[in-house]
């Protein structure tokens, strides 16, 4: 029975945190040689125990008692719980109905026309180094895997990552499932179905089981279950397409959201760096690639970026009403030296002149921003630039 192999679970759990047994046993308020007893054993314990120790070990008590039926490998489809779209909907449309202020960028995708513009920008985007990140990531160890890409977008670069990892031919799990498991997070149905077909077709020679979860992960810990129910993997968490960039606050972000995150999972993230060594905003922005179409004359009419970033209010209030423009501002945020360029949108009413404001970018220094990371526990592990056209930066960090 499965329940024979208790002891080689646990083990194989507690080795991946780094615990001693008798450390195990401590934290799970037990006699300081239990952890050691099932272990070389392999009896059974009580159920409450078994609870008591997968708490210890992060697995969930059912896979550590029985080994748990493994989730099926199929390709499949989950919602967070409590998100809905519908209520999304609701939400910006509330906010475009009010007197202006900043509409959440993941709502530029929440609708079909907002997410087929932003596919035709991203298809000719530079690729990034994930070759190189996936050689630093099997560096920390050729363990069995969970892929999260967070904000998955249409997941081009992700399932490039994936596939580089699995060219590597890591080692099935103790169940003799497959190495890595690749899951998908984003709130737009649209997107998220877009990159279900593009990584279920690019990984099918893998054997990669890939699920889709529509949720939003600014609330990760409510779902964070749903690719950590199992035994023991390594997290990979992704956040590409600059998104960390779009964030309120970075910080509470990694203390907060990736809070599931357990020591030696690692994080993955891309960002535009600050090129002007600190000096005044204002002059680094007339380089910005933006600010560069402004200046040609493009308009929403006229330009594809202009049209996607514009398109909650411009579906809204029509096209021809519309004025658009960009702003640096230079408070530092939450990372020393960083500073964010805003996409606004204004619109003259009967109500008077509204103006939105539906995207932003914050550009970084690099240091700084490693700096402020691994204060939370989150060490730099590899770095690499790209996008000479947009100095950015992919790095990669694990857990302490």
């Amino acid at each position: 029975m499965k329940c024979t192999d208790i002891g080689k679970r646990l083990k194989t759990a507690r080795e991946l945190q780094g615990l001693s047994a008798r450390k195990v046993s401590a934290m799970a308020e037990l006699s300081l040689e239990a952890a050691h007893s099932i272990e070389t054993t392999g009896r059974m314990p009580a159920i409450d125990t078994c609870e008591r120790l997968a708490r210890v070990v992060h697995v969930s008590p059912c896979w550590l008692a029985y080994g748990a039926e493994p989730v099926r490998r199929v390709f499949n489809y989950r919602k967070a719980p409590g998100f809905t779209a519908l209520r999304r909907a609701a939400d910006l449309d509330a906010t475009l109905r009010g007197e202006g202020g900043r509409i959440d960028h993941s709502y530029l995708y929440s609708d079909p026309l907002g997410a087929a513009r932003y596919i035709d920008l991203i298809r000719s985007a530079r690729a990034m180094p994930v070759r190189e990140a996936a050689s630093a990531i099997l560096e920390h160890g050729s363990l069995p895997m969970a892929v999260v890409a967070l904000g998955a977008g249409n997941a081009q670069q992700e399932s490039a990552l994936v596939a580089a990892l699995a060219q590597s031919k890591i080692p099935p799990d103790i169940d003799g499932e497959p190495s890595i498991e690749f899951y998908l997070v984003d709130s737009s149905m649209n997107l998220l179905s877009e990159a279900y077909e593009l990584a279920t077709e690019q990984l099918a020679s893998f054997s990669i089981p890939v699920c889709a979860i529509e949720g939003d992960f600014n609330r990760l810990p409510t779902f964070s279950d749903m690719f950590s129910a199992r035994g023991p993997r390594r997290k990979v968490f992704t956040l590409l397409g600059y998104t960390v960039g779009n964030l309120d606050n970075e910080l509470a972000f990694l203390r907060d959201c990736l809070i599931c995150a357990n020591r030696g999972d690692l994080l993955l993230i891309d960002f535009v760096l600050r090129d002007d060594d600190g000096k005044d905003v204002q002059a680094s922005l007339k380089h910005d690639p933006m600010a560069k179409i402004l200046a040609s004359g493009g308009t929403v009419k006229s330009n594809k970026l202009l049209a996607f970033l514009a398109g909650p209010v411009a579906r809204h209030y029509g096209e021809n009403s519309l004025e658009v423009g960009i702003r640096a501002v230079s408070d530092s945020g939450v990372i020393p030296n960083s500073y964010s360029v805003e996409f606004w949108a204004s619109v003259d009413t009967p109500e008077g002149v509204k103006q939105f404001i539906t995207a932003g970018w914050r550009r970084y220094q690099l240091k700084p921003l490693c700096a402020a990371f691994e204060r939370l526990g989150w060490k730099t592990v590899g770095k690499w630039s790209f996008n000479p056209e947009r100095p950015s930066a992919l790095v990669l960090f694990q857990r302490l």
